[in-house]
């Protein structure tokens, strides 16, 4: 699929629905990402259902799903039969069963399971928090002990560092999981990768660094100049409110009762 014909369904189709509290680059990945997911599972679900290993590449091209152009259906078994794809399907099939510790997400993203957990607690949860979420059954049982034993690991380091809320590579999940895989970040979802993660946290270490930096280096002089205008700060606060206590215990005449707000035909008085 060109990029051009997602680009424009980005803008026509989803920018004008959407509100995105992130920036539009992640909302673009994120959108994108989903997207392919979705066009990835329904790929899949057509070929298991219409495919048939009796029947010859010319029956396959014949059974030709409804809502699906002949052209099409005619490209995908093709590309289904090819040698390399198949290859590629056993290799992917053969790294699936390695996995030997399932999650328990389902069908909710993490973005959104992230989001619910921020509304009951009222924090950003981590993402040992997230692992933990994701690995637990109903009854709040793990899914297996290697499961259990990198959530007690997580815990561990999330003590030691005192990170609970930190993102970046070097956090209680990064320590314990290893790196991650190309593109992605785990228990964060969709659209977040390396790049656009670890480099925000990168960033506003630096810019704390840089900023106690410069507050350690201040010279004498320039710690002086600040002091002296707190001073005249408080100098000047304080004369405004012994003015205003003043102004207060003053006597009011009769007359300037009466003629506060105006005089009595309603004109406003001026003061010589």
């Amino acid at each position: 699929m060109p990029k051009s014909f997602k680009d424009e369904c980005f803008d026509t189709m989803i920018k004008p629905h959407f509100y995105f509290t992130s920036t539009e680059k992640i909302a673009y990945r994120y959108c994108i990402q989903s997207i392919a997911k979705k066009w990835a599972t329904y790929r899949q679900r057509l070929w298991n259902e219409f495919y048939d290993p009796t029947m010859r590449r010319e029956a396959l091209v014949n059974n030709v799903p409804d809502d699906v152009p002949r052209d099409q259906w005619t490209c995908f078994v093709n590309y289904r039969l090819k040698p390399s794809t198949v290859e590629l399907c056993m290799k992917n099939k053969e790294n699936r069963s390695k996995q030997t510790i399932p999650h328990t997400c389902g069908s909710k993203s993490n973005s959104r399971r992230r989001h619910e957990m921020y509304l009951k607690t009222e924090k950003k949860p981590s993402r040992g928090m997230m692992y933990i979420e994701t690995h637990k059954r109903k009854d709040g049982s793990f899914v297996n002990n290697e499961a259990l034993t990198i959530v007690e690991q997580i815990g561990l380091n999330m003590t030691q560092s005192n990170a609970q809320f930190e993102v970046s590579p070097n956090d209680a999940v990064g320590k314990v999981l290893g790196p991650e895989h190309s593109g992605r970040v785990r228990c964060m979802g969709m659209g977040a990768a390396p790049t656009n993660t670890f480099r925000n946290v990168r960033s506003r270490l630096n810019r704390m660094t840089i900023s106690t930096n410069s507050a350690g280096s201040s010279s004498p002089i320039t710690v002086a100049i600040l002091q002296e205008k707190i001073n005249n700060l408080e100098s000047d606060l304080h004369n405004s409110q012994q003015k205003a206590n003043d102004a207060e215990s003053e006597p009011t005449t009769p007359f300037d009762a009466r003629r506060s707000a105006g005089d009595s035909n309603g004109h406003p008085r001026t003061n010589i």
